[in-house]
């Protein structure tokens, strides 16, 4: 697998190298120090590529990077890892598409799991903010089955994972997530995972 590193700061660079090779050994690193040179070689990568993209380039600052960067090559992986941790900048990065948002305080070991968890397919929100307060929205009634489907969800599992978990069967995680996916007014994992935020639903 090859990844991306888009950040003006070297030692973001380096930092970020150590944390994919032990996150995913043997993959291919490369890094880019505007947004400009993260485009080109961007345009470059697999389809399974994975960029890591900071929030904090000069002159192309905040989600404007990230929205320009999906509008670009729109069927590539993205993950922020930024230094803005407040909670309106991650709902933004997710609702622009984001795959993951990573803040940069995080500790080597949990980024480590998280880039591990973004690169096999999953969704990593930062747990401070499955720790806040729910925001005021309209009420969502999901099924007990639904909501473990969701719990599930939200630690990154896949279909057969769920399935093995609840032990009911691959069709039924899928209806279950359908269900929920039109409860919660989302169409993807990635949304679900950021509605269950909203509402206060946290993994167990």
């Amino acid at each position: 697998m090859e990844f991306l590193i888009v950040d003006d700061h070297a030692f973001i660079h380096e930092t970020l190298a150590a944390v994919v090779r032990k996150a995913v050994p043997g993959s291919a690193v490369r890094a880019a120090d505007s947004f400009e040179k993260g485009i080109t070689q961007a345009r470059a990568l697999p389809k399974r590529s994975l960029v890591l993209l900071d929030l904090g380039l000069p002159g192309c600052s905040g989600i404007e990077s990230l929205t320009r960067f999906r509008a670009a090559l729109p069927n590539l992986r993205v993950a922020v890892v930024s230094a803005v941790e407040d909670s309106r900048s991650v709902h933004a990065a997710f609702d622009a598409g984001a795959e993951g948002y990573i803040p940069k305080s995080t500790s080597p070991t949990v980024m480590v799991a998280a880039v591990r968890l973004i690169a096999e397919g999953g969704t990593y929100f930062p747990p401070q903010l499955m720790n806040s307060p729910p925001e005021e929205t309209a009420k969502v009634d999901l099924t007990e089955r639904q909501t473990a489907v969701l719990r599930l969800l939200i630690k990154g599992f896949g279909n057969q994972q769920i399935a093995k978990k609840l032990e009911i069967s691959e069709n039924t995680v899928k209806q279950h997530t359908h269900a929920l996916y039109s409860a919660l007014k989302v169409s993807s994992r990635t949304q679900a995972v950021v509605a269950a935020a909203r509402l206060g639903i946290k993994p167990d």
